[in-house]
């Protein structure tokens, strides 16, 4: 077995990350609701966004689109057309994405709709921040 190259204290982490959404796992709107391909989806879809706000990408009513094929989702994330499919599907049945046609062979524009939250994660935060064993 190769040897794994550690992480040290002084390092800096020189990774790309997408951002995941602890609400896409704790909140009530979309737990059930979305599966883990879907939610992985939704990241790589946000960090997209990222750059079509940076290219001005947008519509004629200032609403930030992007361009991301089912094939470009397959391929990135080796999965099959069918899961693909499904995971597109619960992110706009939860109101996390649209679809436009533009027709002409031409590609969806696929608009982001932003997370809506619950208690839920301050609920959370507020049982992990106290410790079971302090008085």
């Amino acid at each position: 077995m190769e040897e794994m190259d550690y992480y040290k204290i002084n390092e800096t982490m020189d990774n790309s990350f997408c951002q995941l959404p602890k609400s896409l796992f704790f909140n009530t709107l979309y737990k059930g609701k979305v599966g883990l391909e879907a939610k992985v989806l939704y990241s790589f879809l946000l960090d997209r966004l990222s750059l079509s706000i940076k290219n001005g990408w947008c519509d004629g009513d200032g609403k930030v689109y992007l361009i991301f094929t089912r094939k470009t989702a397959q391929e990135i994330l080796e999965l099959s057309d069918k899961t693909v499919t499904k995971a597109f599907k619960q992110l706009e049945e939860c109101n996390l994405i649209r679809e436009k046609r533009q027709g002409n062979n031409k590609p969806n524009r696929i608009y982001i709709g932003k997370i809506k939250h619950d208690n839920t994660l301050e609920t959370l935060a507020r049982k992990n921040s106290v410790s079971p064993n302090r008085k």
